[in-house]
C-alpha cells in the first residue's frame, strides 16, 4: 500500500466517526428538547388543575354528565364531601376529562405527618407512580382546623 492510500484510508475512517458522532448528538439533542417540552405541557396542566380545584366548582350534582367544574374548597376550606362525590362516582377516565387532560391525574390530601388521608387513585406515594415524565404540584389547604397539602400529580 502507498502512503497516499494509507492516509486517504485513516481520512475516511475519521470522517466517518465524526459523521456517527454528530448524528448521535442530533439524536440526543432532539430528545432533550421533546421531553422538555413535555414536562412543559405537564407543567401548564398541572398548574391550571390545582389552581381550579382551589375553587368551589359548580354544578356538582352533574359532574357525572361531564358538566360543571371539579373544585374541592367550601367556605375557604378543603370540603372532603366534594372530593369523595369525584373520586367515587367518577371513573379515572371521566376525572380526567372532568379536570381537561388526557393524561393522568393523582389528587391527594396529605396531613401534617405526611398521611395520605384521601386519594383519586390506587397510589398512596408518588413513589409508586411509573412514569417517565410526571409534574408534581402542591398547595395548602384548610382541613378540620389544621393546614394540609392538596397534592396534584400528572402523569
Amino acid at each position: 500500500m502507498k502512503k497516499a492510500q494509507f492516509w486517504y484510508g485513516d481520512f475516511l475512517v475519521a470522517v466517518l466517526i465524526l459523521m456517527i458522532i454528530g448524528v448521535l448528538f442530533v439524536v440526543s439533542i432532539r430528545d432533550l428538547t421533546s421531553r422538555n417540552e413535555i414536562l412543559k405541557d405537564l407543567t401548564l396542566e398541572a398548574s391550571d388543575i390545582s389552581s381550579m380545584l382551589m375553587t368551589e366548582g359548580t354544578f356538582i350534582e352533574e359532574w357525572g354528565d361531564y358538566k360543571g367544574t371539579i373544585g374541592f374548597i367550601t367556605n375557604n376550606k378543603f370540603d372532603e364531601n366534594k372530593f369523595s362525590e369525584f373520586s367515587d362516582n367518577l371513573t379515572p377516565e371521566e376525572q380526567s376529562v372532568m379536570l381537561g387532560t388526557y393524561n393522568k391525574v393523582w389528587i391527594y390530601l396529605e396531613n401534617r405527618n405526611g398521611n395520605k388521608i384521601y386519594y383519586n387513585l390506587e397510589y398512596t406515594s408518588i413513589n409508586q407512580i411509573d412514569s417517565p415524565n410526571l409534574v408534581h404540584i402542591k398547595r395548602f389547604v384548610f382541613y378540620n382546623g389544621d393546614i394540609h397539602t392538596l397534592g396534584v400529580v400528572v402523569f
